[in-house]
C-alpha cells in the first residue's frame, strides 16, 4: 500500500493506494491517520481512488478514526471511492456517516 499526503487550502489530503486488508497495510493507513490527527488542523479528505480492495478491518480504521476526528470538529471525507467500497459502506450502514465526493475538486469546495 501506497500513502501520499499533502495540504490543499487548509485540508489533508492523504491518497491511498492499493490494497487496505488486515496486517500492515490496515496498520499503516491507522499510521497516516494518527499522524494527520494529531499533527495538523483541518478536515482530512481520503482520496480511495485507488484502492483495489478494503476488508472489514480497513473499513473498521476509517470508522474508528472517523470518530476521532468528529470529537475535534474534524471531518473525515471520503474522495472518490470505488463502487464496491460505497456498497460495503451502504450494506454496513455507514454511508450516512461519511462525506463523500466524486474528487478533491468538488470535497474542496463543499468545504468553503
Amino acid at each position: 500500500m501506497f500513502v501520499d499526503k499533502s495540504r490543499i487550502d487548509g485540508m489533508s489530503l492523504i491518497r491511498v493506494e492499493g490494497i487496505i486488508k488486515l496486517g500492515e497495510s490496515a496498520e499503516f493507513l491507522a499510521e497516516n491517520l494518527k499522524r494527520t490527527l494529531e499533527k495538523d488542523q483541518g478536515h482530512v479528505l481520503i482520496d480511495l481512488s485507488k484502492i483495489n480492495y478494503i476488508d472489514s478491518t480497513g473499513i473498521g480504521e476509517l470508522v474508528g478514526y472517523l470518530g476521532r476526528f468528529s470529537d475535534l470538529d474534524r471531518k473525515m471525507i471520503l474522495v472518490n471511492p470505488s463502487d464496491r467500497i460505497r456498497k460495503l459502506l451502504a450494506i454496513a450502514q455507514l454511508d450516512k456517516l461519511f462525506p463523500t465526493y466524486e474528487d478533491v475538486e468538488s470535497a474542496v469546495a463543499a468545504q468553503k
